[in-house]
Protein backbone atom coordinates (compact mmCIF):
# COMPACT_ATOMS: atom_id res chain seq x y z
CA UNK A 1 0.00 0.00 0.00
CA UNK A 2 1.57 2.99 -1.30
CA UNK A 3 -0.22 5.87 1.36
CA UNK A 4 0.50 9.19 1.13
CA UNK A 5 -1.46 10.93 3.68
CA UNK A 6 -4.23 10.53 6.43
CA UNK A 7 -7.18 12.66 7.02
CA UNK A 8 -10.87 13.03 7.88
CA UNK A 9 -11.30 11.64 11.58
CA UNK A 10 -15.09 10.76 11.58
CA UNK A 11 -16.88 8.51 13.96
CA UNK A 12 -20.75 7.69 15.21
CA UNK A 13 -22.53 5.81 17.98
CA UNK A 14 -23.59 1.87 17.53
CA UNK A 15 -26.57 0.54 18.61
CA UNK A 16 -26.49 -3.56 18.51
CA UNK A 17 -29.94 -5.16 18.92
CA UNK A 18 -28.70 -8.80 19.44
CA UNK A 19 -32.41 -10.05 19.78
CA UNK A 20 -32.98 -8.74 16.33
CA UNK A 21 -29.47 -9.38 15.61
CA UNK A 22 -29.27 -5.69 13.88
CA UNK A 23 -27.22 -2.76 14.34
CA UNK A 24 -27.63 1.38 13.02
CA UNK A 25 -25.85 4.23 13.61
CA UNK A 26 -26.46 7.58 15.22
CA UNK A 27 -25.37 10.45 13.58
CA UNK A 28 -22.03 10.69 12.89
CA UNK A 29 -19.29 13.41 13.90
CA UNK A 30 -15.93 15.10 12.29
CA UNK A 31 -13.35 14.65 14.75
CA UNK A 32 -10.24 16.84 14.51
CA UNK A 33 -7.08 16.59 12.25
CA UNK A 34 -5.30 13.50 12.27
CA UNK A 35 -1.65 12.49 12.72
CA UNK A 36 -1.32 9.54 12.34
CA UNK A 37 -3.53 5.64 13.14
CA UNK A 38 -2.05 2.73 13.85
CA UNK A 39 -4.20 -0.56 13.63
CA UNK A 40 -3.01 -4.01 15.23
CA UNK A 41 -4.80 -7.05 14.77
CA UNK A 42 -5.03 -10.02 16.60
CA UNK A 43 -5.60 -12.56 14.23
CA UNK A 44 -6.52 -16.67 14.72
CA UNK A 45 -4.12 -19.03 12.72
CA UNK A 46 -5.01 -22.41 12.96
CA UNK A 47 -3.60 -25.04 11.20
CA UNK A 48 -5.17 -28.56 10.42
CA UNK A 49 -2.30 -31.57 10.08
CA UNK A 50 -3.19 -34.70 7.63
CA UNK A 51 -0.90 -37.07 5.97
CA UNK A 52 2.20 -35.45 7.62
CA UNK A 53 0.89 -32.06 6.19
CA UNK A 54 -0.44 -28.99 6.72
CA UNK A 55 -4.15 -29.65 4.95
CA UNK A 56 -6.03 -26.79 5.93
CA UNK A 57 -5.34 -23.66 7.52
CA UNK A 58 -8.15 -21.30 9.10
CA UNK A 59 -7.09 -17.64 9.96
CA UNK A 60 -9.87 -15.25 11.49
CA UNK A 61 -10.04 -11.86 13.08
CA UNK A 62 -10.40 -12.30 16.75
CA UNK A 63 -10.02 -8.20 17.91
CA UNK A 64 -7.65 -5.65 17.39
CA UNK A 65 -6.61 -1.86 19.15
CA UNK A 66 -6.12 1.40 17.11
CA UNK A 67 -4.03 4.33 18.29
CA UNK A 68 -5.72 7.39 16.72
CA UNK A 69 -3.26 10.67 16.72
CA UNK A 70 -4.57 14.01 16.26
CA UNK A 71 -3.80 17.50 17.00
CA UNK A 72 -6.16 18.14 19.11
CA UNK A 73 -8.83 15.97 21.74
CA UNK A 74 -11.73 18.75 22.35
CA UNK A 75 -14.28 18.55 24.85
CA UNK A 76 -17.09 16.81 22.82
CA UNK A 77 -14.48 13.99 21.89
CA UNK A 78 -13.83 13.18 25.24
CA UNK A 79 -17.79 13.20 26.60
CA UNK A 80 -18.13 11.20 22.93
CA UNK A 81 -15.14 8.89 23.35
CA UNK A 82 -15.20 7.94 26.96
CA UNK A 83 -18.38 8.79 28.27
CA UNK A 84 -16.93 11.74 30.27
CA UNK A 85 -19.89 14.58 31.64
CA UNK A 86 -19.32 18.60 30.02
CA UNK A 87 -20.72 21.38 32.25
CA UNK A 88 -20.71 24.89 31.97
CA UNK A 89 -19.22 26.53 34.65
CA UNK A 90 -19.06 29.66 35.48
CA UNK A 91 -15.20 31.30 36.75
CA UNK A 92 -15.50 34.88 37.34
CA UNK A 93 -17.48 36.05 34.28
CA UNK A 94 -16.20 33.52 32.39
CA UNK A 95 -18.37 30.67 30.54
CA UNK A 96 -16.13 27.19 30.32
CA UNK A 97 -16.63 24.11 29.62
CA UNK A 98 -15.62 21.24 32.88
CA UNK A 99 -15.19 17.75 31.71
CA UNK A 100 -15.53 15.21 34.69
CA UNK A 101 -13.93 12.01 34.49
CA UNK A 102 -15.73 9.49 36.50
CA UNK A 103 -14.46 5.85 37.44
CA UNK A 104 -17.75 4.69 36.43
CA UNK A 105 -17.73 6.17 33.10
CA UNK A 106 -18.58 3.87 30.38
CA UNK A 107 -16.93 4.42 26.66
CA UNK A 108 -19.63 3.96 24.20
CA UNK A 109 -19.39 1.51 21.27
CA UNK A 110 -18.43 3.74 18.23
CA UNK A 111 -17.88 3.42 14.52
CA UNK A 112 -15.07 5.32 13.27
CA UNK A 113 -13.91 6.19 9.69
CA UNK A 114 -10.90 7.86 8.24
CA UNK A 115 -9.34 8.34 5.23
CA UNK A 116 -6.03 7.71 3.37
CA UNK A 117 -4.60 9.23 -0.06
CA UNK A 118 -2.81 6.76 -1.45
CA UNK A 119 -0.30 7.07 -5.16
CA UNK A 120 -2.07 3.72 -7.13
CA UNK A 121 -0.08 3.54 -10.61
CA UNK A 122 0.73 7.21 -11.02
CA UNK A 123 -2.36 8.42 -9.80
CA UNK A 124 -4.03 9.61 -6.25
CA UNK A 125 -6.58 7.60 -4.82
CA UNK A 126 -8.34 7.54 -1.67
CA UNK A 127 -9.36 4.48 0.48
CA UNK A 128 -12.17 4.98 3.08
CA UNK A 129 -11.75 2.97 5.97
CA UNK A 130 -14.82 2.07 8.55
CA UNK A 131 -13.80 0.19 11.64
CA UNK A 132 -17.28 -0.97 12.25
CA UNK A 133 -16.98 -1.53 16.29
CA UNK A 134 -14.55 0.51 18.49
CA UNK A 135 -14.19 1.38 22.51
CA UNK A 136 -12.14 3.85 23.66
CA UNK A 137 -10.71 4.19 26.99
CA UNK A 138 -9.04 7.69 28.82
CA UNK A 139 -6.30 8.98 26.95
CA UNK A 140 -2.66 9.02 28.03
CA UNK A 141 -1.04 12.87 27.90
CA UNK A 142 2.02 14.15 28.36
CA UNK A 143 3.48 17.76 29.07
CA UNK A 144 6.66 19.12 28.58
CA UNK A 145 7.93 22.32 29.00
CA UNK A 146 8.84 25.32 26.42
CA UNK A 147 12.81 24.91 25.75
CA UNK A 148 14.90 26.35 23.08
CA UNK A 149 12.98 24.61 20.35
CA UNK A 150 8.91 24.14 20.37
CA UNK A 151 8.27 20.13 20.66
CA UNK A 152 4.49 19.64 19.45
CA UNK A 153 2.39 17.37 22.00
CA UNK A 154 -0.23 16.11 20.62
CA UNK A 155 -2.67 13.28 22.16
CA UNK A 156 -3.33 9.87 20.73
CA UNK A 157 -6.27 7.77 22.00
CA UNK A 158 -7.00 4.08 21.97
CA UNK A 159 -8.79 1.97 21.40
CA UNK A 160 -10.37 -1.85 20.93
CA UNK A 161 -11.36 -3.34 17.47
CA UNK A 162 -14.32 -5.50 18.04
CA UNK A 163 -16.62 -7.75 15.16
CA UNK A 164 -20.13 -5.75 14.77
CA UNK A 165 -23.43 -8.03 15.89
CA UNK A 166 -23.32 -9.09 12.08
CA UNK A 167 -19.56 -10.12 11.71
CA UNK A 168 -17.93 -7.58 10.10
CA UNK A 169 -14.92 -5.52 11.69
CA UNK A 170 -13.71 -3.82 8.95
CA UNK A 171 -15.16 -1.74 5.50
CA UNK A 172 -13.12 0.42 3.08
CA UNK A 173 -13.57 1.68 -0.57
CA UNK A 174 -10.83 2.94 -2.69
CA UNK A 175 -12.30 6.10 -5.10
CA UNK A 176 -10.96 8.41 -7.68
CA UNK A 177 -12.35 11.61 -5.60
CA UNK A 178 -11.92 12.53 -2.04
CA UNK A 179 -15.56 13.70 -2.34
CA UNK A 180 -17.03 10.16 -3.10
CA UNK A 181 -14.60 8.54 -0.12
CA UNK A 182 -15.94 11.45 2.27
CA UNK A 183 -19.56 10.82 0.58
CA UNK A 184 -19.68 7.60 1.57
CA UNK A 185 -18.46 7.97 5.44
CA UNK A 186 -21.13 10.22 5.56
CA UNK A 187 -23.98 7.93 4.70
CA UNK A 188 -22.74 5.19 6.25
CA UNK A 189 -23.09 7.42 9.68
CA UNK A 190 -25.42 9.39 8.96
CA UNK A 191 -24.06 12.75 8.17
CA UNK A 192 -25.56 15.89 6.56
Amino acid sequence: MAAIGLRYLAYAPLTEDPVAGTFEYGTGKVGRKMINANISLNISDTPLYADDNVAERVKEFIDGTIAIGQDELTDTMRTDFFGNVSTDETVGETTVKNVTSKDTDTSPMLGVAFIQTKIIDNARKYRAVLLTKTQFGEANETGETKGQNISWQTPTINGALMRRIDGVWKEEITADSLATAVAWIKGKFNMV
